[in-house]
Formats: structure tokens, C-alpha cells, sequence
């Protein structure tokens, strides 16, 4: 099975302004992402993940009736891009994007079987001091898929960090649950990838019992990269596309 995956494209362009932090190089990331789309086709995903942040929505928007119909455009065009693209897409929602527009303009299912394997996505949110949570449904189809005994070897995908966790973080990236989630993971046997976002420096593909973890860097943010994952019994090889080479500010 081979998987592309991106994540928080902090796109705008219908949106007016520009990401308040200068690297991230939102009204490029159009551009971008149809020079990703082209270098993809050749390798004929059979899914493409989005794992967050597909927007930079003004976060002080989120509820004006006004700005909505602005950020679906946006949204709208993201999906026009990747319709060149002939796989599924899982795309989930981040904490910058309204989960209305994303489940309309992308319905991606929850739970699919693609090439063998079964994609499970989870909506979680932010708690309080913005420290993610999975609880509720979610944390009850979490346990309940993994000790589903005829389950096809699963890949999970959310926005927020599992594992690892970053040194002296500057923002509560990773989950208040981690710890149980992620011995729950790895002690499945089930589970072969995690894909993660949220954290915009990323972390390279890593290893615990029979699961990998990975957490690409932010697209928005040079060197814009798309990482391409290939797994095929067990065995587990990735590589990164990158539009812009060069080091990340």
C-alpha cells in the first residue's frame, strides 16, 4: 500500500491576509500544492491523507456567517487540486479549520478498507489550556477497532500528536491521553502506521514494537514536503517529496 500524506497546508486565497507567522507561505500554498499533485501522479497513491489544518481560517472567525462562505472556497479549491489525483482522500479537519466545511466539502469516511489495510480517522478536539483529548465516540471506536480480532492490519489518522513528544514544547501539541493511546497502539499488534500532523517541524518515521509513527513537517513551510509512505508486509520504506529543497527556517 503506498500513502501520500500532507498536513497543515494553512492554505488562503479567497481568505483575505496571510498567516500571522511569516514562514508559513499561505497564498503560496496553491501553487504548491499543484506542483505536489504533479509529482505524485507518477507514483500512483492508493490514498492521499490530509491530516489537518488544510486552512488558515482566522481563528477569531470561526463562527461568522460572513468569513464561512470565504473559507469553503478555499477549501473548495483544495479539493479541485487533488481531484487530479486518482485515490481516495482522508482528510480530517484541524484546529484551524471549520469541521462543517471540511466534512462537506470532503465526507471522508471514518473507518475504509483501502489495499488491504483499514484507514481509521479521528476527529478529536482541543481541550482546555489547548491540550488535544480523545474521549467520547472517538475513544470508544479507538479500543473497539483494535480489539476487532478479524480486523485487517489498520493505519491511524488524526491531527494531533501521539507520539513522540517534542522537547520543551511551546504549545501543548501532543495528547493529554498519549501515554494510554499509545501503549493501546503498540500493544494492539494491529496498528502498522500512525499519521499525525499539527506539529509544524515534524518528526521522521520512528519505530515501537510492530507500529511507525509519522509526522510530516508543515507543508505551508519550506521545504513544502509531501511524504510518500510504502507498506507491504510489514515491511515499511518512506520518502519525502519536497517542492522547495533546502533547509526549514
Amino acid at each position: 500500500m503506498r500513502i501520500a500524506h500532507l498536513t497543515d497546508l494553512h492554505l488562503r486565497q479567497a481568505l483575505p491576509g496571510t498567516a500571522h507567522i511569516p514562514r508559513r507561505k499561505s497564498r503560496l500554498v496553491p501553487d504548491l500544492l499543484r506542483r505536489a499533485v504533479e509529482r505524485l501522479r507518477p507514483l500512483a497513491p492508493d490514498a492521499v491523507v490530509l491530516s489537518g489544518d488544510l486552512l488558515d481560517y482566522p481563528l477569531d472567525r470561526m463562527e461568522d456567517p460572513d468569513t464561512l462562505p470565504i473559507g469553503c472556497q478555499d477549501m473548495e479549491l483544495i479539493a479541485d487540486i487533488l481531484a487530479e489525483i486518482d485515490a481516495p482522500l482522508i482528510v480530517l479537519p484541524g484546529n484551524h479549520d471549520p469541521e462543517d466545511v471540511t466534512a462537506e466539502v470532503f465526507a471522508t469516511p471514518l473507518d475504509t478498507e483501502i489495499a488491504g489495510h483499514r484507514l481509521l480517522a479521528f476527529l478529536d478536539h482541543e481541550g482546555p489550556g489547548n491540550v488535544p483529548q480523545r474521549k467520547g465516540e472517538a475513544l470508544e471506536r479507538f479500543h473497539r477497532t483494535l480489539a476487532d480480532g478479524a480486523s485487517l492490519p489498520q493505519v491511524h489518522v488524526q491531527h494531533y500528536l501521539i507520539w513522540p513528544e517534542p522537547e520543551a514544547p511551546d504549545y501543548p501539541y501532543v495528547y493529554a491521553e498519549a501515554e494510554a493511546l499509545r501503549e493501546a497502539i503498540v500493544g494492539s499488534g494491529v496498528v502498522r502506521l500512525v499519521l499525525c500532523g499539527h506539529y509544524h517541524p515534524g518528526f521522521s518515521p520512528r519505530r515501537l514494537g510492530d507500529t511507525w509513527f509519522a509526522t510530516p513537517p508543515s507543508f505551508a513551510e519550506a521545504p513544502h514536503a509531501v511524504w510518500v509512505y510504502d507498506l507491504d508486509d510489514g515491511e515499511f520504506q518512506w520518502q519525502a517529496l519536497e517542492m522547495e529543497p533546502g533547509t526549514p527556517e
